[in-house]
């Protein structure tokens, strides 16, 4: 998911690695120091005196655990109570796409978006559902949900975006196997999938590498926004649930990507 194949992370020096570390880290939008340990094959501690180097120069930010290209306002991210405002018939509509595709016995995950915070109070009682989310709306609907099990995936809150992040957040994520995971999305783009911080797109891809399937939820004007980071490629989704206004351009990106297009339908109403 990380990288195009092996010889992406190839050196023959210390300076060569720097190199490709500034273009990764400037790709990705943030990384994790473990992350940038495995994919480049050095020792945690290689990786932090590249950086700590290239901090002193002056080509990427530090942060604690991790590393980014941006500024630290870039890595806020906006409101989610103003996205919530946004495009509300739609999200309602893809969320009610999305309760076909979950099964009864199901292991589903939950990511923190307001996309996919509407499918918490439309979960069927009687199909035996094992939740897992770090979203604090999503545990709020479902604290009082009869016949579905909720696990919290604990961490440090962040009162701009509801969600629950970090290394304690990463460490419960290695642990889990998840069927199902439906994913937000502040960005799309032809690179793929993006959002408006580091340490959301950490907890994003964590999510990714422990789940069967990606259902990605996200509206048709989530192709127009911009975002900083990029959380992956299209050849990490399996199944994207969109309103009727995807263009056809965006029709055809997809399907090149052998992504799955579900076009939810607005009610009259809406």
């Amino acid at each position: 998911m990380m990288a195009d194949g092996e010889d992406a992370f190839r050196y023959t020096s210390a300076p060569e690695r720097r190199h490709r570390l500034v273009v990764f880290i400037t790709e990705q939008g943030y990384c994790t120091i473990g992350e940038l340990s495995r994919i480049f094959g050095v020792s945690e501690m290689t990786i932090r005196r590249d950086v700590s180097k290239l901090v002193e120069q002056g080509e990427v930010r530090g942060f604690r655990g991790g590393v980014g290209s941006l500024s630290r306002q870039d890595l806020v991210g906006s409101d989610y109570r103003l996205r919530d405002l946004k495009m509300g018939a739609a999200k309602q509509a893809i969320a009610q796409a999305a309760v076909d595709l979950i099964g009864g016995n199901s292991i589903i995950a939950l990511d923190a978006g307001t996309t996919v915070a509407q499918l918490a109070p439309l979960l069927p009682g009687d199909r035996n559902l094992c939740v897992i989310t770090h979203s604090f709306p999503v545990l709020s609907e479902l604290a009082g949900h009869s016949g579905t099990e909720v696990i919290c995936l604990g961490g440090t809150l962040h009162p701009e975006s509801l969600s629950f992040d970090g290394p304690a957040t990463l460490s419960a994520i290695s642990n889990l196997h998840v069927e199902v995971l439906f994913l937000a999305a502040t960005g799309l783009g032809e690179r793929g999938v993006f959002c408006g911080n580091g340490y959301d797109a950490i907890t994003k891809r964590a999510l990714i590498d422990v789940s069967e399937r990606v259902v990605l939820m996200a509206d048709s004007s989530k192709f127009e926004t911009q975002a900083m980071v990029r959380v992956c490629g299209w050849d990490a989704i399996d199944t994207i649930i969109v309103d009727a206004g995807i263009g056809d351009g965006q029709r055809r990106l997809l399907m090149q990507h052998g992504v799955k297009v579900i076009a939810a339908a607005l009610s009259p109403a809406a």
